[in-house]
């Protein structure tokens, strides 16, 4: 048994956590940055409600920044990144899904050093610069899949290189993590399902990539578990605080999972889709791609695939990690193609080219080793979705 655990990440979790926001704020300053999108968190009042719980914890100014898409950017990072730098925060709060919280410990290392955000993501040479400090970070998650929450990346696409990459940092850890899911329950039955997809994906990839980590490995299945019980349940029951409380849980486990053994394939060739399609849901494009990528990859790992399987309601044996694959997606109305999400054909070979240089880290652990043959045969798969 093997494993390494570190996470330097104060969480606060619970239905009505929220209303800690300010007391935890108040610790890093008095003027901070609250980092968000352009609608949702206005919507269910959890940007009005997190900037009335800093105020009555004496944070004397707050400023927002609610400019963040989804596939955040280097140019929403840099916008954001000044903005710190000129009104001088101490701190930063992301409040929203993946992209805010991404958007926010991004931003909490460039507007601490020198450089742009696409300085520090992980090319397969590595990084061009390396940060020595970062601002403060509190994030608040309002949807449950990212995971970010609770571990040192930030996935970035670069607009006019159509690349998407990852920093990956111990300085992207943040503070404190607040993860309220009361504040998931204003998610419609796509979002939550497409959300589920996420955290279901990086389970399924933390248990059954090369890396050793025992307890890794173990949080991953218990995340599974989990997911299989209490996504549908979200999304036929919106309002079931008991099943939102779940998948807001199994989220935080899987974001933990991939922190120490990071993910593989699918996300890997996922990446270039939505960097060449910013349109489409990062969660989306892995589950076009995740059956065809299970077919392929089950039998290096025949062990973790029928573990897989079996806790997926399957008889347990490698092969019916495919089936269970298959089904859970059928079951959250999530089998769809790279065709029906508006892929165009003839970009598949460019897709191909792109993940089989840019994602090289996760090809090397995957289960099986991807060929650039393989990568594009794999994309013709998911295309017509197979």
């Amino acid at each position: 048994m093997n494993f390494e655990f570190y996470l330097p990440t104060e969480v606060i979790f619970g239905p009505g956590s929220l209303k800690r926001l300010g007391e935890i704020a108040r610790r890093f300053g008095t003027k901070g940055l609250i980092i968000t999108g352009k609608s949702s968190t206005k919507q269910n009042r959890a940007l009005s409600r997190a900037i009335e719980y800093m105020k009555k914890s004496s944070i004397e100014e707050i400023i927002v920044f609610d400019e963040v898409e989804p596939n955040p950017s280097t140019k929403i990072v840099a916008k954001a990144s000044e903005l710190a730098i000129r009104e001088k925060v101490d701190f930063i709060v992301g409040l929203g899904g993946g992209s805010s919280l991404d958007s926010a410990k991004a931003v909490s290392i460039v507007s601490a050093n020198e450089g742009s955000a696409w300085d520090y993501v992980n090319y397969p040479e590595g990084p061009r610069l390396i940060p020595y400090i970062a601002r403060p970070t509190i994030l608040v998650p309002t949807t449950a899949g990212t995971g970010s929450e609770v571990n040192r990346y930030s996935v970035i696409s670069n607009p006019a290189r159509k690349e998407k990459l990852t920093i990956a940092n111990s300085l992207l850890y943040p503070k404190a993590s607040i993860i309220d899911p009361e504040l998931t329950l204003s998610m419609d039955e796509n979002l939550t399902a497409t959300t589920g997809v996420d955290a279901f994906t990086h389970a399924l990839e933390a248990l059954t990539n090369k890396v050793e980590d025992f307890f890794a490995s173990e949080i991953a299945i218990m995340a599974i578990r989990y997911i299989n019980s209490w996504l549908k349940v979200a999304i036929e029951e919106p309002q079931n605080i008991k099943a939102r409380t779940y998948m807001s849980y199994a989220s935080m486990l899987a974001g933990i999972a991939i922190d120490r053994k990071r993910v593989a394939l699918i996300h890997g060739l996922e990446h270039p889709v939505s960097a060449h399609y910013p349109q489409i849901a990062h969660a989306d494009g892995l589950a076009a791609l995740g059956p065809a990528i299970t077919r392929f990859n089950y039998g290096s790992n025949q062990d973790a695939y029928a573990l897989f399987a079996k806790l997926m309601g399957q008889e347990e044996k490698a092969h019916k990690a495919v089936d269970a694959h298959e089904k859970f997606l059928e079951s959250v109305n999530k089998r769809i193609s790279l065709k029906g999400l508006g892929v165009e054909k003839q970009s598949l070979e460019r897709l191909a080219e792109d993940a089989n240089y840019l994602a090289q880290r996760l090809i090397q652990i995957n289960p099986r080793f991807a060929t650039l043959e393989d990568i594009m045969s794999l994309y013709e798969l998911a295309y017509e979705g197979g």
